[in-house]
């Protein structure tokens, strides 16, 4: 009796210092989804419009265009790739963060080819590579918004859209609902 007693006194000051602990541990932050909603453009001719430095706290190259609504998209603004020097996304404060993937189709419906898929770093250094990925690190196009996900979900700085097959079906790439979520300081 006494050694169960002994345990219980030496034991409830650890099991409640864990209970206090997990309680006061931070939840997993929700993604912040980018729906490109609120970017306007100067009239309804445009097609498109290059996208904003520093939007959604992002640089976004110079290879993305925010397009007006369509069937395709649901009737609400998206992203597409134009011709540029670049298909990365990155912070504008260069800090970490994580990805959660977008929704990507084809925004001229289904006669792109090939496939596309996101190339991640850090640092400098892939961290992660759609083409090599164990399962669904790569999307053939379709014509209908699908969530692409990298199956990776530490910290990156870089994103990066590639393509295999035909390369020249860059400029069929859309996507909508951006997510990424911050890294606790």
């Amino acid at each position: 009796m006494q050694t169960k007693t002994s345990a219980f006194r030496l034991l409830a000051p650890l099991a409640f210092a864990l209970c206090i602990a997990s309680a006061s541990a931070p939840a997993a932050a929700q993604s912040t989804v980018l729906t490109f909603n609120d970017l306007a453009l100067v009239s309804p001719a445009t097609v498109g419009a290059s996208m904003p430095d520093g939007y959604g706290g992002f640089d976004w190259g110079g290879r993305y265009y925010y397009m007006a609504p369509t069937a395709a998209s649901g009737n609400t603004t998206y992203v597409a790739m134009g011709s540029g020097a670049s298909t990365w996304i990155r912070r504008t404060d260069s800090a970490a963060s994580y990805f959660d993937g977008a929704d990507v189709w084809s925004r001229r419906a289904l006669d792109a080819n090939g496939d596309f898929y996101f190339v991640l770093s850090l640092k400098g250094k892939t961290v992660y590579n759609g083409l090599t990925a164990k399962k669904g690190g790569r999307m053939l196009f379709t014509g209908a918004p699908t969530l692409l996900k990298p199956d990776y979900a530490g910290p990156i700085d870089l994103i990066a859209i590639a393509f295999s097959g035909n390369g020249k079906d860059w400029n069929h790439l859309a996507f909508d609902n951006f997510r990424f979520r911050a890294i606790a300081p």
